[in-house]
């Protein structure tokens, strides 16, 4: 058997390679780079498709005291404690994810705070925080994805 340190450098010769034994791993990078061609003119863009569903189903702004600022939420408000808040939409809301965010629902500065939130039976239960980690009063932003 003759073996690689055997054969000459420019000994083999295509035709001395059996068609279609040769694998693209036995291809140097360089050669499979020059074998590919220019890129084409872009062809036309294709028509719009149909709008998809909303990516936040329901969507709320409470201020500290409760209130449902704006949003499409149902019914809303305290609930209990200091910073406790449940807000409820036309639906359950079980399946879904949640996301609050400590914010104002008017032009006023707002200090430092979190949100926690929580499945409350199909509504949104709510537990905001001032920045020492106590509850407390906050108005918040409320995004429900479904």
């Amino acid at each position: 058997s003759v073996g690689s340190t055997q054969i000459k450098t420019g000994a083999v010769r295509s035709s001395d390679i059996r068609d279609r034994s040769v694998g693209l791993r036995d291809i140097s990078r360089a050669a499979r780079a020059s074998l590919r061609g220019d890129v084409g003119v872009p062809g036309p863009t294709g028509p719009a498709g149909p709008a998809g569903a909303p990516a936040t189903k329901y969507f709320a702004a409470v201020s500290a005291s409760g209130g449902l600022v704006r949003g499409n939420a149902t019914n809303g408000g305290r609930a209990g404690g200091i910073g406790t808040y449940v807000v409820g939409f036309a639906e359950s809301v079980s399946g879904c994810a949640f996301s609050a965010t400590v914010g104002t629902t008017d032009n006023t500065v707002l200090p430092a705070g979190r949100a926690v939130v929580s499945d409350q039976s199909g509504k949104v239960g709510v537990q905001t925080y001032d920045a020492a980690g106590n509850p407390a009063d906050l108005a918040f932003h409320l995004l429900v994805a479904c």
